[in-house]
């Protein structure tokens, strides 16, 4: 994701991170994908929190 920049709307934002959620608690995962996820997960809770800031949700 480094150098891209897309704009999601706050409602595909949830979708995404609840998805993520789920998907991360999949059978075999490993610790390096678990990472990985985790720090996207991190991104798309920061956005959700700015837009609740900037738009007052």
């Amino acid at each position: 994701m480094s150098g891209i920049s897309t704009k999601f709307s706050y409602k595909q934002l949830h979708t995404l991170k609840h998805a993520l959620l789920k998907y991360m608690l999949r059978d075999g995962i490993t610790d390096k994908d678990f990472k990985s996820e985790q720090a996207l997960l991190l991104k798309i809770n920061y956005q959700i929190e700015e837009m609740k800031e900037r738009y007052n949700i």
